[in-house]
C-alpha cells in the first residue's frame, strides 16, 4: 500500500473513530456509565488529598453521594464541587496508576465540569485502542473501524473510569510487540498491568510473538522484568490500601462457602451485557435479536479460524473470569457471585480478537454492513430513546427487553445527555457513517488496484 493512500485510510479512520466515540459521550446521562458514580468520586478523593484511598475510609464526596442519578432524575444537575466524604468507595480496591494520573489533569470546578472532562480523557484513551488495533495488522482497518460499533465496548470505555486507560495500554503493549519496538514494550506492558487486573491475563500473546520473532535474550529479560516490577508495585499498593494484595474484595479473608452457584443465571447475565449493556437500567438484547445479531459474527470467525493467539488470549481471560468468579461465590448470598460473570470486561481483547479473528472474517463486506447496521439499531432505535425516557420495560419488543420501537435519530436528549454537542448528535452519526463507508471503498479499490509486490505478507 502506497504511503499516501494509507495516511488517507487513518485519516477516514480517525474521523469514523472519534465521531462514533463523541456521538456516545454527548449522548450518555450523568453517571449512567457502569459503577461511573464510584470511579470519579475516587477521581476527585485523589485530586484533593494527593494520595489514593483505602477500602474503608470514606471517600465518596457529599456533592456525588446526593447527586439525583439517571433514570429516577433525567436532568443534568451542576454542583460545586466539596472535599466532604460520606461513605467509603468500593472502587478504591482498583490499583492506583490511573487515577494518580487522571486525577491530577482536571481542575476541581464542578460536578459537570469534571464529569465532561474525566469522559473526553476516555474518549481519547478509547481512541488509541482504534488506533492501536488498526497498527497491530494494517490488513485491519475496516475490523480496528468495526470496534467504535460494538455497543458494549462504547459503554465500557466512554465513561469516566480506568477501562479505557487499561485497554489502550493493553492495545499499545500489543502494537509494540507485533512491531519489535523493545522500548515501548518494556514501558507499555508494565503500564497495562498496574492499570487494572484485568489486563493481566493477555501476558499470554507474548511466547506467541516472541517465538514467532526469534526474540533475542535480551529483550525478554527486560521485558520480563519490567513486568515483574509492575507486578510488585501494583501488589505493594493494594496490599497497602486494600485487605489483600489483589485488591479485590472478593479475596478478603473469610467468607460464605457455597454449595451451589446458579451457572446458568451467570452464562446467561455474560452472554447479554456481552453483546449489549446499555447502563443502570439494564435493558438488553431479547433471545431472538441475540441469535440475530450474534450468529453472522460468529460462524464467520469460527470458519475462518484466525491465528491461535487470539482463541489462546480468550482461553486465558476465561480462566481468569472463572477463578474471579469463584472467589467471589464464596460470600455470595444467592448462589450468584458479584464478579466473574460481567461480559463487558471481555473487551480489554479486542487488540487481539479484532485483528487475528474479525478481520480475517471481514473480508466479507457484508458482514462489516451487519455490525454497522446493528449498531444503528441498538443506538438510535432503543438505547438513546432509553436515556430519554420514552421507552420502559412495560413495553417489551421482539427484540429488546425494553420498548417500544421508536424511529432512528428522533431521541430527545437536550438537558439529559452530559455532553458537549448533544445538539449534534446525528450530525455525528452521520460523519460517523460517511467515513466507515468511504474506508470500506477505498480498502476495496486499494485490494483490487494492487500490484503483487503491493499485497500483504503472511504473517509468520
Amino acid at each position: 500500500m502506497r504511503p499516501r493512500e494509507n495516511s488517507n485510510l487513518w485519516a477516514l479512520l480517525f474521523v469514523a473513530a472519534s465521531a462514533r466515540l463523541l456521538m456516545q459521550m454527548a449522548a450518555m446521562p450523568p453517571y449512567a456509565g457502569l459503577d461511573e458514580l464510584f470511579h470519579v468520586a475516587r477521581l476527585a478523593f485523589v485530586r484533593a488529598e494527593g494520595r489514593n484511598p483505602t477500602i474503608a475510609e470514606k471517600s465518596v464526596p457529599q456533592y456525588l453521594a446526593t447527586i439525583p442519578l439517571w433514570p429516577e432524575s433525567r436532568a443534568v444537575v451542576d454542583r460545586p464541587v466539596e472535599p466532604r466524604y460520606v461513605e467509603p468507595n468500593y472502587e478504591a480496591q482498583q490499583p492506583s496508576l490511573y487515577y494518580s494520573i487522571a486525577a491530577r489533569l482536571i481542575p476541581a470546578r464542578s460536578s459537570l465540569f469534571e464529569l465532561r472532562a474525566w469522559r473526553l480523557l476516555s474518549v481519547v484513551f478509547a481512541l488509541i485502542v482504534v488506533l492501536a488495533t488498526a497498527a497491530i495488522d494494517e490488513r485491519g482497518f475496516v475490523a480496528a473501524a468495526l470496534v467504535v460499533s460494538l455497543p458494549t465496548w462504547e459503554t465500557l470505555v466512554v465513561r469516566a473510569s480506568n477501562d479505557a486507560f487499561a485497554c489502550a495500554m493493553v492495545a499499545v503493549a500489543i502494537a509494540a510487540t507485533v512491531h519489535r519496538n523493545a522500548i515501548a514494550e518494556a514501558i507499555a506492558w508494565p503500564l497495562a498491568i498496574a492499570a487494572k487486573l484485568y489486563t493481566w491475563p493477555m501476558l499470554i500473546v507474548l511466547p506467541f510473538f516472541w517465538r514467532s520473532q526469534r526474540a533475542g535474550r535480551r529483550r525478554v529479560i527486560v521485558v520480563l522484568l519490567a513486568c515483574a516490577l509492575g507486578f510488585a508495585l501494583t501488589i505493594a499498593d493494594l496490599a497497602h490500601r486494600t485487605r489483600n494484595p489483589l485488591g479485590l474484595f472478593a479475596f478478603d479473608p473469610g467468607g460464605i462457602h457455597l454449595s451451589s452457584i446458579r451457572v446458568v443465571d451467570m452464562l446467561k447475565i455474560w452472554v447479554f451485557t456481552l453483546a449489549w449493556t446499555s447502563g443502570q437500567h439494564w435493558d438488553a438484547l431479547r433471545p431472538l435479536a441475540l441469535v440475530l445479531y450474534a450468529t453472522p459474527i460468529a460462524v464467520a470467525i469460527v470458519w475462518t479460524r484466525g491465528r491461535a493467539v487470539a482463541w489462546w488470549a480468550i482461553a486465558a481471560f476465561a480462566v481468569a473470569q472463572v477463578v474471579n468468579a469463584v472467589a467471589y461465590a464464596r460470600s455470595a448470598q444467592n448462589g450468584l457471585p458479584a464478579g466473574g460473570k460481567e461480559g463487558w470486561y471481555w473487551y480489554v481483547l479486542v487488540p487481539i480478537v479484532v485483528p487475528f479473528l474479525l478481520a480475517t472474517a471481514l473480508r466479507l463486506r457484508a458482514l462489516a454492513l451487519w455490525i454497522v447496521a446493528w449498531d444503528l439499531l441498538i443506538t438510535e432505535v432503543a438505547l438513546f430513546h432509553d436515556y430519554s425516557g420514552a421507552s420502559s420495560p412495560a413495553h417489551p419488543t421482539a427484540f429488546f427487553r425494553w420498548g417500544p420501537w421508536h424511529l432512528p435519530f428522533t431521541a430527545h436528549l437536550e438537558g439529559i445527555g452530559v455532553g458537549p454537542f448533544v445538539g449534534a448528535i446525528v450530525v455525528l452519526r452521520a460523519i460517523h457513517l460517511a467515513a466507515v463507508a468511504a474506508l470500506i471503498v477505498a480498502i476495496t479499490i486499494n485490494g483490487r488496484n494492487a500490484r503483487p509486490h503491493d499485497l500483504p505478507l503472511p504473517h509468520p
